[in-house]
């Protein structure tokens, strides 16, 4: 046969194929999605290998509409026209793994808030403004803030990228969300009451650990401190209102955990609570009846502790419920937060206390004198139960800011150097303080001996004023001893298994 003859033939007899306007379909449940189709000979036949999905074929073969059911998975379609030209299209059906919001307002407060505090504000804010599905993964990528610190009254914006990875179960999601970060200027405040949590300081059961209720008429501090017991937790804060009219509040607060370092934990929140309540800065939320606002969600590990402190200011409607809760992987704190609080482990350090003028010290030295010193976290004085009849205590201070008042003269004709010094009364102790805008760290002491927080170089006739703020480290074991002198203390903390150290190794038993 001839050659161009036997090609006719072989063209004739071998069907050809289809073509479609998509190599692949992806839809979510119940989405649909029409497919044209090119050089089909009606009738145009459809089958499907799983049925995850409903197919309409257009008498003219020209189109093909597929509708996603509520089934997910991967399905192929297989396309065959009168002449028996075919086409298979893959097809998938899932849902989106999360959803990105292309836009949102921060507002901040801070006189001025610094450009690092106001990245992780943004990275928050995102964090918990990005909606995921469970199994999900959310990537919030590089906060680029300007360099300089935003004043009250201004504004910035920034343009963050976002990811959420799907891992197989969803489809992956990539956007960016603008943030319009908005400082607004706000007096700084001081909290009248301290919702003090630490009971039961072990977690071992999911459930509230402490609830309280915030009022427009007396701004709180929240300080919690809690640790996981065997199986893993969420430590979450989290906040609601039932106001008929519109409820926001200024949130001003740090963290620290989770780690197992409990020491750790407490100077790093106190260090990170006072520079940031210097600067008063903080976040404004508005709070929905309709869902809670959560505030902390911290993932715990056996024996990891994770601590907190949040000054809380309503600012229009309210009353806030503030609720603490241990929760299990998995499940929703929402569904816990009308459960009774869990049964405390017998210490009481838990409660509701009057904390307004509380902690106002004074130390006046004179060059030549006798030591000036103050006690801070003894059990007398105390902060007062807000309720007289409650059994629970703040022995140590915890969640106090001491404000000591520091005046020093000296009124002779040289150079004099005074010391500020910490000197443990009742164990292993840390110390943080905030100077001049400044803070300052004692390591772990145990020994009662004066140890050198700072020093002041006093010119003849020179009188020095400063306000020295502190909070007790949680872990430590306080009162402590606050005092100047004219004598150098110890300059240093010893190393922490050293024989005045915090934890001293056991001396060897001698061979017998």
């Amino acid at each position: 046969m001839h050659a161009l003859v036997l090609a006719a033939v072989l063209a004739q007899a071998t069907p050809g194929s289809l073509a479609l306007s998509a190599s692949s379909v992806a839809l979510n449940p119940a989405q649909q999605q029409v497919i044209d189709v090119t050089g089909a000979a009606p009738p145009l036949q459809a089958t499907l290998d799983q049925k995850l999905v409903n197919v309409g074929v257009s008498p003219d073969g020209t189109s093909v509409t597929i509708t996603a059911t509520q089934a997910t998975g991967d399905d192929t379609l297989h396309l065959v026209d009168a002449n028996g030209a075919r086409a298979d299209l893959p097809i998938r059906v899932a849902f989106n793994a999360g959803t990105i919001v292309p836009q949102t307002t921060l507002t901040v407060t801070g006189d001025p808030a610094q450009p690092d505090w106001l990245a992780a504000q943004v990275r928050t804010w995102l964090t918990q403004l990005t909606k995921a599905l469970p199994g999900a993964q959310v990537t919030i990528g590089g906060v680029s803030t300007p360099s300089t610190p935003l004043a009250p009254g201004a504004s910035t914006q920034v343009t963050v990228p976002i990811q959420i990875a799907g891992n197989g179960r969803y489809f992956d999601q990539s956007g960016t969300t603008t943030v319009n970060v908005q400082n607004v200027a706000l007096p700084q405040f001081a909290p009248a009451l301290l919702f003090y949590d630490d009971d039961p300081e072990h977690v071992t059961q999911d459930g509230v650990l402490f609830r309280g209720s915030v009022t427009f008429a007396q701004p709180t501090r929240l300080y919690y401190y809690h640790d996981d017991g065997a199986d893993p937790r969420v430590l979450v804060v989290a906040l609601t209102s039932q106001s008929q009219d519109p409820t926001s509040v200024q949130l001003v607060q740090a963290s620290a955990g989770p780690n197992m370092d409990v020491m750790h934990v407490g100077q790093t929140l106190t260090k990170n609570f006072l520079l940031t309540k210097a600067q008063g800065e903080g976040v404004v939320v508005n709070l929905s009846q309709d869902d809670a606002y959560v505030l902390a969600d911290v993932p715990m590990a056996e024996r990891q502790l994770v601590a907190g402190t949040v000054d809380f200011r309503v600012l229009s409607g309210g009353p806030v419920v503030v609720t603490v809760l241990g929760v299990s992987g998995g499940i929703d704190p929402r569904t816990l937060l009308g459960s009774p609080v869990l049964q405390g482990d017998g210490h009481h350090r838990t409660g509701i206390f009057r904390i307004a003028g509380f902690g106002s010290d004074t130390l006046t030295y004179t060059a030549g004198g006798s030591d000036a010193t103050v006690v801070l976290g003894d059990a007398d004085p105390t902060p007062p139960s807000a309720d007289p009849a409650a059994s629970g205590h703040d022995y140590g201070d915890y969640g106090v800011i001491h404000a000591i008042d520091l005046t020093l003269t000296n009124p002779g004709q040289a150079p004099f150097t005074a010391y500020l010094y910490l000197k443990p009364l009742a164990g292993p102790a840390r110390g943080s303080f905030l100077i001049d805008g400044n803070t300052l760290d004692i390591g772990c002491v145990r020994v009662p001996t004066p140890y050198q927080i700072t020093s002041f170089d006093l010119s003849p006739g020179q009188t020095y004023h400063t306000v020295v703020r502190t909070m007790t480290d949680g872990g430590s074991f306080y009162p402590v001893v606050i005092g100047v002198s004219a004598t150098p203390p110890q300059p240093s903390a010893p190393a922490i298994n050293a024989p005045d150290g915090c934890f001293p190794k056991p001396e060897a038993t001698p061979a017998g």
